[in-house]
């Protein structure tokens, strides 16, 4: 595992400052003041009991739920309400089930374009063929229909899709918990292939309960427990 000290020299990439959030119905603490760096080439991986809290940090984190207290900045910039779809383009979320169009692979890659966050953006099929070669994919994978898939497979396009985009932080909630280890260490691979390109500018926050999948995607350990957040940084939320 990386200490903190050969991490700390890197520039954070988001910066999470007192996160809380509560049920909205109860008023019952999900997630208490949480805040952490993940800094560019980071590898974190976020470890805890089931029901400690770890989804709802990360889906605080996408702002997929918005919190009740807190900041975050995005490469030195805090993030308003207002940036919150531009964030999410560049923080995105990969859950543990997923869910595709009722449409070819490619059908699938290309929806996202169509959407207004990403009009700037065009389709590049070149790039998909490089991530399909990294995976052992022929390119004739993006002509099968979602519904012909296997779990894995949809996992897999559902990650291209995202990775296509070209986001500079991946949160990945158990997206590999469904798999077998074959098919979990394809996931793992194509987002080893992707740190790579970017020439590991980007970073992972990764939660998972398999004690070998943590060794291999994690540089550093974060614990949840009772929705309280406990990080490897020294520093904190003011480095």
């Amino acid at each position: 595992m990386a200490s903190v000290h050969s991490t700390s020299s890197r520039p954070a990439l988001l910066q999470a400052t007192h996160l809380t959030r509560k049920d909205p119905l109860s008023d019952h603490v999900l997630l208490y003041p949480a805040s952490c760096i993940i800094r560019h080439g980071d590898r974190v991986v976020l470890s805890g009991a089931s029901g400690s809290g770890k989804s709802v940090f990360m889906r605080t984190l996408a702002l997929l739920d918005k919190p009740d207290s807190g900041e975050l900045a995005l490469r030195g910039r805090t993030v308003s309400q207002s940036d919150s779809s531009r964030y999410r383009a560049q923080v995105a979320y990969i859950r543990q089930r997923p869910v595709l169009l009722h449409a070819s692979v490619e059908g699938n890659l290309t929806f996202p374009f169509g959407l207004a966050v990403n009009r700037d953006k065009k389709y590049d099929r070149q790039k998909i063929e490089r991530f399909l070669q990294a995976i052992d994919r022929p390119s004739s994978f993006l002509d099968k229909a979602s519904g012909a898939l296997s779990g894995g497979e949809m996992q897999l396009v559902c990650l291209l899709r995202v990775l296509q985009l070209d986001p500079c932080l991946l949160l990945l909630d158990e997206p590999t918990s469904a798999l077998d280890e074959a098919t979990a260490q394809l996931v793992e691979k194509l987002i080893d292939h992707w740190m790579t390109v970017n020439r590991h500018e980007t970073a992972t926050l990764w939660i998972s309960h398999d004690e070998q999948q943590k060794a291999r995607v994690g540089e550093r350990i974060w614990l949840m427990e009772n929705g309280h957040l406990s990080t490897d940084d020294s520093e904190g939320a003011h480095a």
